[in-house]
């Protein structure tokens, strides 16, 4: 006789379930992926904001809510809300707005100066979600 018994294919069955049943949460969990992205996109708007900073020779600022960091202009020593920098991409203001359940905290604000240094001249520390950003003293960079 050729074939499978009812019990081997009982048994395919359950383990085929058991597999599933690990498997389809870790595949429908994005959280650390979206964290991951949101972090990548802030890096990029900070390094984005130094880089105008330096160029343009004017002050830029990073403002940070728990759901929402904008790049902005400063003007003698005040970050202006009124005044966004332009999204690279798009051409509108740049605001990056967190993924649903990733908060943002840390420092609020992060300023540079027209050389692109950070102001006042500290190490920063950002966290998005359960990852953090530090950006530092002696280059602005955030990493």
């Amino acid at each position: 006789m050729r074939g499978f018994t009812t019990v081997e294919l009982l048994i395919v069955l359950v383990v085929a379930a058991l597999l599933a049943a690990l498997a389809v949460p870790r595949l429908t969990d994005r959280t650390a992926l979206q964290e991951r992205g949101a972090r990548d996109q802030l890096r990029a708007m900070i390094g984005h904001a130094q880089r105008i900073a330096q160029t343009q020779q004017r002050e830029v600022c990073v403002l940070t809510t728990p759901v929402q960091a904008r790049a902005v202009y400063a003007n003698a020593g005040a970050c202006l809300p009124a005044a966004p920098l332009r999204d690279p991409a798009g051409g509108g203001a740049y605001t990056l707005d967190m993924p649903p359940g990733t908060v943002l905290g840390g420092a609020t604000l992060l300023r540079f100066n027209s050389r692109g240094q950070p102001v006042p001249a500290l190490d920063r520390t950002l966290s998005v979600g359960t990852l953090s950003i530090t950006v530092y003293r002696e280059t602005g960079l955030a990493l």
